[in-house]
């Protein structure tokens, strides 16, 4: 009897450590060289840099634009813009969403008055959250030339995109890495 407990003890052992890494993979998120707090929106929490503040949406889109708290928005100024909507769908698969990027994204963007569109690049991101498709390119809008670049958490029952978009005024911390943070930090509220 004490050699078949034994041989349990060794199965029930070997079968948690096996199932013990069928879960999602954990994700380590550095800490930023800069001062963070917590913010939400949309049913989401996540850390923005200290000192940023949400500005007027002019989007029309419901979005959360933040902006460094000393900027002067009057002239523009680089930003990173969220915007979530609840779908109720399965989320996308990355290499689905990356075709799609790749395949529609400069035309699209062409035939709403930009005037080009360049040194696009895809990646996969793995965030706590679960997968990221992130998008960079180059642009440029009635004379203003502009880097985006966008991430896309590929999260069932959302749409989720947050978007930096640098104009080349030197905002710190960078907005392509707040962006990129803001998603890494980023949790569905319970």
């Amino acid at each position: 009897m004490k050699k078949y407990s034994v041989l349990l003890l060794a199965l029930v052992l070997i079968s948690t450590l096996l199932l013990g890494g069928c879960g999602k993979t954990e994700v380590s998120v550095p800490a930023p060289e800069w001062s963070t707090v917590q913010d939400s929106a949309g049913g989401f929490s996540y850390q923005i840099p200290e000192g940023w503040v949400i500005t007027e949406d002019v989007t029309g889109q419901g979005s959360v634009i933040y902006i460094p708290g000393d900027a002067d928005s009057s002239a523009g100024v680089s930003n990173v813009n969220l915007v979530m909507v609840e779908t109720g769908a399965e989320a996308v698969a990355f290499e689905d969403l990356k075709a799609a990027l790749e395949q529609d994204l400069a035309p699209q963007l062409l035939a709403n008055g930009f005037s080009a569109v360049e040194n696009i690049s895809v990646r996969e991101m793995e965030a706590p959250i679960g997968k990221v498709c992130a998008i960079s390119y180059d642009a440029e809008l009635t004379g203003v030339t502009f880097s985006q670049t966008q991430f896309y958490p590929l999260i069932d029952n959302y749409s989720f995109v947050v978007t930096a978009t640098d104009i080349g005024d030197g905002v710190t911390p960078n907005v392509a890495e707040v962006a990129e943070y803001i998603v890494m930090t980023l949790e569905l509220d319970a």
